[in-house]
């Protein structure tokens, strides 16, 4: 169940307990703001001031000297929607990483000042697992630099990272559009001076063509149910819908075609691919066959769907979707409107041989008389 802020059954802990902290799915781009001050409204992530309250409470009062460890869980950074030297690509090399990675720290400079000082806190640490936003983040470079930003004990995971029956992983690898090749995450092509990075299908949509899309309607990737969204739009937006769904269908037809063109990249529009593309599944499946095959494993811990979801099996076995720090629009009656829920996971662990506790938690932070509603995605602003 989520709570109004953490209580103090669990914000008064003996020094010997470990906690853990789980959160996903920021979706940091490179500032509410361009150079030049105008809104940047392909930014997803407008909670820098929440979350380092949030890695504050964390590192202080009774977490001040705890063991605590923070567990980014994937598509921390948008690598996909950032653009190099202006231009979005899905050819994407480690010298581009590099510099979006770079030009993201320099748009949120309190988020990973938060960070770094939460990392050279005693006893406090970050993992970091990898999602399909932040795939990029394979090249050793890219690492390096988030490195040198947040701290030494800073760690990478590429798939998944496993501790105390407990798997945390970012949910991607069990859908076919978004499935990495970790075995061969890089592609060398004689015609391109660098190696380029293997992007899943869905990736090559995000990145090359979703952009100029929320140029036109921001919030376009971010309403639910999505459905109900489409025949709004058919209605209310006729000439969006129009002109949107012919740039998407020719964009479809140049997926089914571009294998002719780079023969390297399988962007191919498959059946099967086709029929895996969903909005905001809840990855139960994917989940209870994780800890099938993995009997060791009681907890399976996803992001990637944006919608929170906890179930519980027979055995103790139990499933948790710690959801997104992005607003969304609700198109659902009972809860119309835009919407945001900073929720994550806390784990807390009282002695080795006994199984964590798991909770649901939404962060609310300090209470705000105004928040900057420059840039969050109201409505459309520009044209493609």
């Amino acid at each position: 169940m989520i709570a109004e802020k953490p209580s103090k059954e669990f914000s008064q802990k003996p020094k010997d307990k470990k906690t853990k902290v789980v959160v996903s799915d920021f979706h940091i781009g490179k500032g509410r703001f361009l150079k030049d001050g105008t809104p940047n409204i392909l930014e997803d992530f407008h909670f820098d001031v929440k979350f380092v309250e949030f890695l504050e409470y964390y590192s202080s009062g009774d977490y001040a000297e705890a063991d605590v460890e923070l567990i980014i869980n994937g598509d921390f950074l948008n690598l996909l929607q950032t653009d190099y030297l202006g231009a979005h690509s899905y050819m994407i090399t480690e010298k581009m990483t590099a510099y979006m990675v770079r030009a993201i720290i320099t748009g949120h400079p309190e988020v990973f000042d938060a960070l770094q000082a939460f990392a050279t806190k005693s006893n406090h640490s970050i993992a970091y697992v990898i999602g399909n936003h932040d795939q990029a983040l394979l090249f050793r470079s890219a690492r390096r630099i988030l490195i040198d930003c947040i701290g030494p004990d800073l760690r990478f995971y590429d798939s998944h990272y496993d501790f105390a029956g407990i798997r945390i992983e970012h949910g991607h690898m069990y859908e076919s559009i978004n499935r990495c090749d970790l075995k061969n995450y890089l592609i060398e092509d004689p015609s391109y001076p660098e190696p380029i990075l293997n992007l899943p299908w869905a990736s090559y949509f995000v990145a090359a063509y979703l952009p100029r899309l929320k140029k036109e309607r921001p919030f376009v990737d971010k309403v639910k149910p999505f459905t109900s969204y489409m025949r709004w739009v058919l209605i209310h937006d006729s000439i969006f819908a129009i002109r949107g769904g012919i740039y998407m269908a020719m964009s479809f037809l140049r997926l089914a075609l571009l294998q002719d063109r780079h023969p390297m990249l399988d962007f191919r529009l498959t059946w099967s691919r086709l029929k895996s593309i969903t909005f905001y599944s809840s990855l139960l499946r994917a989940a209870w066959s994780v800890m099938r095959r993995n009997p060791q494993l009681h907890t399976v811990i996803f992001g990637h769907t944006h919608v929170l979801k906890y179930k519980q099996w027979s055995g103790g076995k139990e499933y948790f979707n710690i959801g997104s720090w992005n607003e969304f629009t609700s198109l659902d009656v009972g809860d119309f409107g835009l919407q945001y829920f900073l929720t994550y996971a806390l784990i807390e662990q009282t002695a080795p041989d006994r199984k964590p506790q798991i909770r649901l938690k939404e962060w609310k932070g300090r209470w705000e008389t105004t928040v900057d509603a420059t840039n969050m995605p109201l409505g459309p602003r520009t044209t493609f």
